[in-house]
């Protein structure tokens, strides 16, 4: 069962145009973002980003996200800690195993985890 608090974050994002859907499968709560923007420097100006989630959210924190397979620096080269694909919803991913240093379930929820993903993203290493 998906947990009420992450399906009410999906659809206020929904709500603030992002286009996203949330997919309970393969042990995880998945929301994927269809066109999800992304920072200068990469060979694209957007992806499709998979965020896996436990489905014990908010305690549960994520950890780690994909995005389509091709996403590479606008040089060619894989961004660190991204050289791993994986498969996962039918689909092969970029898998950046990135974690953050901390997270809080009374104050931490999708909106600050999608916040470090694109301060990793900005960095662009």
């Amino acid at each position: 069962m998906l947990p009420e608090q992450l399906v009410q974050e999906v659809e206020e994002l929904r709500k603030e145009g992002y286009s996203v859907e949330l997919i309970e499968a393969e042990g995880w709560a998945n929301i994927v973002f269809d066109d999800y923007r992304l920072p200068a420097g990469f060979n694209k100006t957007s992806t499709v980003l998979l965020l896996k989630v436990p489905l014990s959210y908010p305690n549960g924190r994520p950890d780690m996200f994909w995005t389509d397979e091709a996403l590479t620096l606008r040089s060619g080269g894989i961004p660190q800690s991204a050289e791993h694909i994986e498969t996962a919803l039918g689909k092969r991913w970029r898998r950046f195993s990135w974690h953050p240093q901390s997270w809080n379930p009374g104050t931490d929820n999708l909106r600050t985890y999608l916040e470090f993903i694109n301060n990793r993203l900005a960095k662009k290493k």
